[in-house]
């Protein structure tokens, strides 16, 4: 059996911190509910069972991804790891602290996500494999991310007006300083303005358009488009968090870091979105 760390033994601390959700149906409270107990009863198999079951009811709730996390944890600890299952567990947390507006959730699936990833880390440099499995995202994405789209919207709008009323001063005024003050505020305000839409527009694209993916396999290797392997290319480590461009059935084309290329549809399982 594999050594577990001693820190992924200890996320296991986490599972009902986050146990309660409430549910449209009854079946699907059912099935949380079953799911539940299993964790508690240390039935991790049954209890990834009853989360899966959710998952394929269409059921996109931050709590049952976290919770489903914590499920294929529980196996890797308990020894019973199925291969992809570490991949699994960091896909239920990274959904789950995308999908949530809990500041608590959101901090504890990325304390898991980092706990899980160094493991997976640890594991191939033991077996001489590169260690990369998080290069994060780029600038840009990650100062778009750091306020909401409405948040973005807002600041524009606020600088757009200020940019405005600076050179509407600067225009009418006849004194010196009101002239200054003018240009000042709209020189300050430019810039503002110029961020503030640009990120508006980048935080709109993601939502719409973005579609990204956590690798849950042990390795995916990269192709080209007709599934041929990339000679010398790094394959993918289980857990890694990927862009995905497109979908051609058995495989998929996806970005991750420098590395843009296809690999087989089956080792990723996409991160739901709110609708």
């Amino acid at each position: 059996m594999k050594t577990i760390s001693l820190r992924l033994c200890l996320l296991l601390v986490l599972p009902f911190v986050f146990g309660r959700a409430a549910y449209a149906d009854d079946e699907s409270q059912t099935l949380f509910a079953g799911a539940a107990k299993a964790m508690h009863d240390g039935r991790a198999g049954d209890a990834i069972d009853g989360f899966e079951a959710l998952a394929d009811r269409g059921v996109v709730d931050p709590v049952a991804s976290f919770d489903r996390g914590l499920a294929y944890a529980s196996r890797v600890r308990i020894g019973a790891e199925v291969p992809g299952d570490l991949g699994r567990a960091v896909h239920g947390f990274e959904e789950a602290r995308d999908l949530s507006r809990d500041s608590r959730l959101i901090e504890d699936a990325s304390r898991a996500v980092v706990v899980l990833r160094s493991e997976v880390a640890k594991r191939r440099a033991r077996s001489g494999e590169p260690t990369e499995v998080d290069p994060g995202r780029s600038l840009g994405r990650s100062v778009a991310g750091l306020l909401p789209e409405d948040t973005w919207a807002i600041m524009a709008s606020v600088a757009s007006a200020a940019l405005a009323l600076g050179l509407f001063v600067r225009w009418v005024s006849r004194v010196g300083r009101a002239r200054v003050a003018g240009a000042i505020t709209a020189g300050m305000a430019a810039p503002m303005l110029a961020i503030a839409v640009a990120m508006t527009l980048a935080a709109r694209h993601d939502r719409e358009n973005l579609r990204e993916a956590v690798v849950v396999a042990v390795t995916a290797r990269p192709s080209d488009e007709r599934g041929i392997a990339l000679s010398g290319a790094t394959p993918l480590a289980e857990g890694a968090r990927v862009e995905v461009i497109e979908v051609r059935g058995a495989l998929s084309h996806v970005r991750f870091g420098r590395i843009d290329a296809w690999v087989p549809s089956a080792t990723l399982r996409e991160i739901a979105r709110r609708g």
